[in-house]
């Protein structure tokens, strides 16, 4: 998800620019709101979803984006704070908590992604040198700092965990290569896809299943499955370049894609099938996490907004 961080962070830089925001507040840890945004619904590419936009309080800062949730509903993601850093978050049952890393002395002091059913989640953050690292952070607060993916790696950044707390994720060695990985009982593992120019794990659910993308030589993006060291395709229709970023235990795939455009689309892949899963209205969408009821958050309007996305009551996730 480090790519994805960086276009939330030179946004947020420009949105800082633009509103001249130079003062620095101290929010407190934990806010209730009343409302996530107001909702609306949108029937694209055959699915049917109610979405609500997802936005941290404003005196906490801005640009939110939604990266994971689990079945109990709690969402994770990061935001650009008022104080001129990211920042993580997690929002459940209306309220947001704030969430850095002690120790954390870069840009980057804390950005969740996934997040298990045991309430444990995958975060980041920079330090001094500007290199990242991947913590776990503990459903009481507290995080863990995890051994960088290789030795003298440039980023390791963890982006899905499963109930096992197998973790997958982003790494840039020494030499700027970057490489996908597996966490697996404490064990490291690289994953480079075939032939590919650079490969980005994102999510993994508890069969061991693997969603990610790699990037060819001419600079354009597949989506995946890896299934016990074999890939499943995951390739939106006559899109330029498609990221599949998340899926969960029932084996439902959501990213993101591109035509010649450049414009991002969400999407949910099913049983063989695609359905675009854009907030209404939107420039552009992208989703980043599913729980198994089918839920998908995401990110809208150029990285600068959270969603979440539930299937229409008239149009229930099949039982399986």
């Amino acid at each position: 998800m480090q790519a994805y961080r960086l276009v939330v962070a030179l946004g947020f830089l420009v949105g800082v620019g633009l509103s001249g925001c130079d003062s620095v507040n101290d929010p407190a840890s934990t806010r209730k709101v009343t409302s996530e945004g107001a909702a609306s619904s949108a029937v694209t590419g055959g699915a049917n979803y109610d979405f609500k936009a997802l936005d941290v309080p404003a005196e906490w800062g801005a640009f939110t984006s939604a990266y994971g949730i689990n079945n109990a509903g709690v969402i994770t993601g990061n935001y650009g704070s008022v104080d001129g850093t990211i920042h993580g978050f997690l929002f459940h049952q209306g309220a947001f908590t704030d969430d850095t890393i002690a120790g954390a002395a870069g840009f980057f002091l804390g950005a969740l992604g996934d997040i298990n059913e045991a309430g444990v989640a995958v975060d980041y953050y920079t330090d001094a040198d500007g290199v990242g690292h991947a913590t776990l952070r503990e459903p009481d607060g507290t995080h863990t700092i995890l051994p960088d993916a290789l030795p003298g790696a440039l980023d390791t950044d963890a982006t899905g965990i499963n109930d096992f707390e197998t973790i997958v994720g982003t790494v840039i060695d020494a030499a700027g290569a970057t490489h996908g990985y597996i966490r697996r009982l404490d064990e490291y593992e690289t994953y480079d896809y075939p032939g590919a120019l650079r490969t980005r794990l994102g999510g993994v659910n508890n069969q061991g299943e693997i969603a990610g993308f790699y990037t060819d030589t001419a600079r354009h993006a597949h989506g995946f499955i890896l299934k016990s060291s074999v890939t499943e395709p995951v390739e939106f229709p006559g899109a330029v370049s498609t990221r599949a970023t998340a899926l969960n235990n029932r084996g439902m795939v959501v990213g993101f894609y591109n035509n010649a455009d450049g414009v991002f689309h969400a999407f949910l892949y099913q049983k063989g099938e695609f359905s675009t899963i854009d907030f209404p209205g939107s420039s552009d969408s992208g989703a980043f996490g599913i729980n198994d009821a089918g839920t998908i958050v995401g990110t809208y309007d150029g990285f600068s907004r959270g969603f979440v996305a539930t299937k229409s009551a008239k149009h229930e996730v099949s039982k399986e």
